[in-house]
């Protein structure tokens, strides 16, 4: 797990149990999508599994690279497995016995037509019963131990969450489930109780630089400053906003919250970001199958509220440092208009939730955003 970037504490807890032996049955990784919760639960999962586990010149407990084990998920690193098939959760191990990962993805192959027809939006029950909950009874193929990892768990509704707490209460010997979940809070109390949590956290803007020193793209500086600041420490934010051309967005965008500003209105702005997150929408679903349209509305609206909040909390760090102290009222008209440029993106988040027609949605955001930025004095802080 030495790999693994950003995650010390979390790492040294799963190290910490694997000197001392004392694994506990069940985990749940938690912390913002994208900093890396999933990548960890292979690469501990891998552990686990290994025959011979082994201790690297750091002290970490890895994988030994050699075992049956280990070759099934690709060298003791499940995250580099060559024995995967690619989700829009990640990577899905298909070729070793011992190891599962149950995603609402796995709809698609279910026997039952009315399973694999519908939209994934949750995780079927019945997906759980036949990935999880029968296969958690059976003895370990490789004879060594099973893992299954919940990706997403918090997909799960109420009555698979209560199928999944007998498994947690009385779980067989050997056998260890991670949840993975960037939404904790929509866990039952009851399952949470039963798991050992481990905290995941946001990467410094300066990790997520190192990390995006170690990718393929060819950036320029604009627009990797902008990754940075999008990112909100999460690299597989970045890695999404890469994928899907989001500076783009914020190129046509950003430079309209500027001009409201010195108001001047962008009558097209609301019709452009429509068009952005139905543009986004309809690909994602392209790319994911069974993927709901709806579902990708909301994901492409964050996405576009993700690059207007990056912007204004920009210059509102920017306002705030060049603040004086002793000015109290002063400084709280310069930061008002920047903060109500945020306020602005959650009363939006309100309306999406209420299904109101996306266009209309846009619209009104423009409106606020206009409402709240126009007139305000750029002129006294430097850019």
């Amino acid at each position: 797990m030495h790999h693994i970037l950003g995650q010390t504490r979390a790492v040294g807890i799963l190290q910490t149990t694997l000197r001392t032996d004392r694994l506990h049955h069940a985990y749940i990784f938690h912390g913002p999508a994208g900093v890396g919760k999933f990548t960890t639960a292979r690469a501990f999962g891998a552990v686990l599994l290994c025959h011979q586990p082994s201790t690297d010149p750091s002290g970490h407990i890895t994988a030994c690279g050699r075992c049956d084990s280990c070759k099934l998920l690709g060298h003791g690193d499940a995250s580099k497995s060559s024995s995967t098939k690619t989700t829009d959760s990640g990577p899905t191990a298909v070729a070793h016995p011992d190891f599962h990962v149950v995603t609402k993805e796995l709809a698609r192959f279910s026997d039952n037509a009315s399973i694999r027809n519908r939209k994934l939006m949750s995780i079927p029950v019945e997906v759980l019963r036949s990935a999880l909950i029968e296969p958690v009874a059976r003895s370990a193929q490789l004879g060594q131990a099973k893992v299954f990892i919940i990706d997403e768990a918090h997909l799960l509704n109420p009555t698979g969450q209560n199928l999944l707490l007998k498994t947690l209460e009385e779980p067989p010997p050997r056998t260890y489930i991670i949840l993975v979940t960037d939404s904790e809070d929509r866990l039952l109390t009851t399952i949470r109780s039963r798991c050992q949590r481990i905290a995941f956290v946001p990467l410094s803007d300066q990790l997520v630089a190192q990390w995006l020193d170690d990718q393929p793209d060819q950036l320029d500086s604009d627009h990797r400053d902008w990754l940075i600041r999008f990112a909100l420490g999460c690299p597989g934010r970045v890695r999404l906003a890469i994928d899907y051309d989001l500076f783009v967005w914020a190129q046509a965008v950003l430079p309209a919250l500027e001009q409201m500003t010195e108001g001047a209105f962008p009558a097209q702005l609301g019709q452009q970001i429509a068009q952005f997150i139905d543009d986004f929408a309809k690909r994602w679903v392209k790319d994911h199958d069974g993927s709901s349209k709806e579902a990708a509305n909301r994901l492409a609206s964050a996405l576009m509220a993700g690059v207007i909040a990056a912007h204004a909390r920009s210059r509102i760090a920017q306002i705030a440092s060049q603040c004086i102290p002793a000015d109290p009222d002063a400084s709280q008209a310069l930061l008002e208009p920047w903060l109500g440029a945020v306020d602005a993106l959650s009363a939006t988040e309100r309306e999406l939730a209420t299904n109101v027609n996306l266009s209309i949605v846009a619209d009104h955001l423009v409106a606020m955003l206009y409402q709240s930025l126009n007139g305000f004095n750029s002129a006294t802080i430097s850019m």
